[in-house]
């Protein structure tokens, strides 16, 4: 309460100071036009709210009821948290970024990493030590193989202290190559979130739409790599690295399961289905995006704040509202109310809650003074997940504070069994980018760089190993195995992670007990020690690949997948693989759809085969398990899935969409003979367009044309079919579309009576915007003529798509623009964008024209 008064005091003072500050600006509009000018009364609009002390700083958050927060550090001790992480000992390392937003180039750099200690076990680390300095921008770390590893872009550094003073003497950049070749760096979007994954290398978000040719100085024999959008890997021990599926922004975490959670400013909560090395398997794999947004409520769903909006941010989005500064207007007008600055999103996998709490998500919004929960279950599909605020959280918020410089920006897991919670604290975290200048004039956007706490979320009644001293550096393997059993997350990740680095062979045998045990987290640890070891043999993967858990089957079929080149001959786990066709979980049999495609790609046998086949006749609808199914060598597809499907119409008709990628695969990837005879099957049955198109879009892959593939011409007839039907105005129109897309397939020959007969007067919209797309598709001499001398016949939808056609090619442009300045097209059907278009070609032939036809 006596916070709020202050603010409202502090709010009422600027309102009615001294002579208001104004100052005025314009605004260029993007036709070049100066818009009219804003004035601005920053005492009475940008009034600034102070900074509450950390005494009274947990005083002004409000928790779900069983919780509360205690503090983990906060300034002096630590200033600009946006990642932490422990080493095996249980020193903390916080990455400060004191040079966030616009301080990058001050030299030496802001950025750092401090140790901290917590000397008397209270659970508060009092005692801070500057491990590295001069970084630029440092945005993540981990400790790994006796080193801290720190990302600060363009480079990821090795930092060692040899001396055990708490400072790093060792200081080795070992990756270089990220963000280089952009224009700009966006300081919301650089490498972050280095996560220990289960399968021994340490993974890491690359920012969301990055690029640059990574290299790995350590091993200059390691050919660079294009990061192209992807996120990267790299492991700890041989600094072998790679790419993977990534695109989300700044926030990655990985749950019990090793499946990996991400979340960008719009989108808090994505899931990535599959992981790396999974697609790609053959030229006509059709797997969807790996990267799903899986909120039920949305990507930027409604959130509940309980602090002031900032004026800066009320200003501004007013500016935007009247279109006086140019911007996103977001949520329909509103200042707040929903995510616009989501961002590291992690799921929980402490032991310091209770089961209902493990495996949920929680993402910080760093504009809205929030912390947000989701618990995760699985999609309708069975393959995806799913997130929804819990049945209690549905208006409120798991935490949130009334103090708007809390800035929610990360969370870690962490030996108490707690999470832990980054705020940032600082006046302004807006992208400085998005902030228009007369406001940005008045804001101070360092306001706070002397500032930062790190909290954690304790239940009541406390956590039994907040304090805790411990150093699993010098346990022996066998208590590095036990550890693998512990409820803890973050104990399981450093046990599997020692074991690793060490290459203790030791632990092997003591690995394949626990795989025979009853603990399924222990077993996923387990199997991907015995991995990294080099010791998962044919029992093992045998026990897990039947396991009575789900996520252990899956975890064995990923390992064997990892493995098939090796165990391709293994007539044991090749059998035992197959069983898995008739797996009750829909995430199993997705698995085991990838895995049984990456065995035929090394071994043709039977078992194979025939899962291959019942998975087809039992998933092929299925929106993952279906295009993975496709992921399998095509001559497998060919050999085995086709001809069972083909040979049963019902079967045909009830997998109509994958049927056709499966005609698709055929006709790219089978010799001229079996062109033939596919040729022959699709010309004997009803014609089905869709099949046609498939054909027509293999036989592209192959670079060859439906007339050279079909010498015989038994197409001739399903062709000459559809151009009666086009026309025919007794049929519905469904069926005349259909036809229309066929007769685009046929040779120029045959296409041109039907489709001029399309476009004349009184044939409806549809079929006429339809003949318009498919001349446009096609490279006809004549076809930009047609569509220009029907001009006046066409009806609406027509037109809209005539000018999309006639502006596809240069050629075609030069004819609209000449049928423009004659009369015969109204300059007033090209709309602002395409205007746009011509006059900013770099043909400038098209520009004189252009300007020319439409000087009116």
């Amino acid at each position: 309460m006596r916070y709020s008064l202050l603010v409202l005091a502090l709010a009422a003072l600027h309102a009615v100071g001294a002579d208001a500050i104004k100052s005025r600006t314009t605004y260029t509009d993007a036709y070049g036009k100066t818009r009219n000018p804003v004035t601005v009364d920053a005492q009475k609009e940008l009034p600034r709210y102070p900074a509450v002390e950390p005494k009274d700083a947990v005083g002004t958050w409000k928790l779900k009821q069983g919780f509360y927060l205690q503090f983990t550090a906060h300034e002096p001790q630590v200033r600009d948290p946006i990642a932490m992480c422990f080493d095996e000992r249980g020193r903390l390392f916080v990455c400060e970024m004191l040079d966030y937003s616009e301080m990058r180039d001050v030299s030496p750099h802001l950025g750092r990493v401090s140790m901290l200690e917590d000397k008397d076990g209270d659970g508060l680390f009092e005692k801070s030590t500057v491990f590295a300095d001069d970084l630029p921008w440092p945005t993540g770390l981990i400790w790994s193989n006796g080193a801290l590893y720190v990302g600060a872009t363009p480079d990821i550094w090795r930092f060692e202290d040899r001396d055990g003073d708490g400072k790093a003497e060792v200081r080795e950049k070992v990756y270089t190559g990220f963000g280089t070749g952009l224009k700009l760096l966006n300081v919301q979007g650089l490498l972050n979130s280095f996560q220990w994954g289960q399968d021994n290398r340490i993974h890491i978000l690359a920012g969301g739409g990055n690029r640059g040719v990574i290299t790995c100085l350590k091993r200059p024999e390691l050919k660079g790599q294009e990061l192209a959008g992807q996120d990267f890997w790299f492991d700890p021990r041989t600094h072998e690295f790679g790419m993977e599926s990534g695109g989300a922004q700044y926030g990655m975490s990985f749950d019990n399961y090793g499946r990996k959670f991400g979340c960008s400013n719009s989108d808090h909560l994505q899931y990535w289905v599959y992981g790396s090395g999974t697609s790609g398997q053959t030229p006509f794999s059709s797997l969807p995006p790996a990267r799903s947004s899986i909120a039920v409520d949305g990507g930027a769903a409604e959130v509940f704040r309980i602090s002031p909006d900032e004026p800066w941010r009320i200003l501004r989005t007013r500016w935007r509202v009247a279109g006086t500064v140019p911007g996103a207007v977001e949520g329909g007008g509103r200042v707040s109310g929903y995510f616009t600055g989501a961002t590291g999103t992690t799921i929980f996998r402490g032991d310091a809650y209770g089961e209902s709490f493990v495996n949920n998500s929680f993402s910080g919004d760093a504009g809205g003074q929030l912390v947000h929960r989701k618990i995760i279950r699985p999609a309708s599909d069975g393959v995806n997940l799913a997130g929804e605020r819990p049945p209690d959280e549905r208006d409120r918020e798991f935490a949130a504070s009334r103090d708007t410089w809390v800035r929610v920006v990360n969370f870690a897991n962490a030996p108490d069994g707690c999470l832990h919670v980054l705020d940032m604290y600082r006046e302004v975290i807006e992208h400085p980018w998005s902030i228009p200048d007369e406001i940005k004039r008045h804001l101070d956007l360092n306001s706070g760089n002397d500032r930062g706490r790190i909290y954690r979320i304790v239940p009541d009644g406390g956590a039994t190993r907040i304090g805790e001293k411990f150093d699993f550096g010098s346990a022996s393997a066998s208590e590095l195995v036990r550890l693998l059993s512990h409820p803890n997350g973050w104990h399981r990740d450093t046990a599997q992670r020692l074991l690793y680095e060490r290459q203790d062979h030791s632990a092997v045998a003591l690995l394949a007990e626990v795989v025979r045990g009853n603990s399924t987290l222990a077993k996923i640890h387990a199997l991907g020690a015995l991995s990294g070891l080099g010791a998962l043999n044919e029992s093992e993967l045998l026990l897990a690949i039947v396991d009575s858990d789900p996520h252990v089957r899956a975890r064995g079929l990923s390992l064997a997948r990892a493995m098939a080149e090796e165990l391709a001959s293994n007539s044991r786990i090749v059998e035992s693989l197959a069983s898995r066709e008739r797996d009750a979980d829909p995430a199993v049999r997705f698995e085991a759809a990838l895995t049984i495609g990456a065995f035929l790609a090394q071994s043709s046998a039977p078992w194979l085969s025939n899962a291959l086949l019942g998975l087809a006749k039992q998933d092929h609808s299925h929106p993952w398990i279906g295009p993975a199914l496709l992921s399998a060598p095509p001559a497998s597809l060919v050999s085995s899935v086709f001809p069972a499907f083909a040979a049963d119409p019902a079967l045909v008709t009830q997998a109509g969409e994958f049927f056709a990628r499966l005609i698709e695969i055929r006709a790219a990837s089978q010799g001229a003979a079996d062109r033939k005879e596919l040729i022959r099957f699709l010309a004997d049955g009803k014609p089905n367009p869709g099949w046609i198109q498939s054909l027509n879009a293999g036989l592209r892959r192959a670079g060859v044309s439906i007339t050279e593939a079909d010498p015989e011409h038994r197409l001739l007839v399903v062709f000459t079919q559809a151009a009666d039907r086009v026309v025919n105005a007794a049929l519905n129109l469904d069926e005349r579309l259909a036809a229309v897309e066929l007769v685009g397939l046929a040779e120029p020959s045959l296409m041109d009576s039907p489709l001029s007969a399309c476009l004349s007067p009184g044939q409806p919209d549809a079929i006429q915007s339809a003949a318009v797309k498919v001349l446009g598709s096609q490279a006809l001499e004549d076809g930009a003529k047609r569509i220009i001398t029907q001009w006046s016949h066409l009806g609406a939808t027509a037109k809209k798509a005539a000018i999309q056609t006639l502006l596809q090619r240069r050629e075609r442009v030069a004819g609209l623009l000449t049928a423009i300045q004659a009369g015969a097209i109204p300059a007033g059907a090209l709309d602002a964008a395409q205007v746009q278009f011509l006059l900013q070609s770099k043909d400038s032939q098209t520009v004189a024209l252009a300007r020319q036809a439409l000087a009116s």
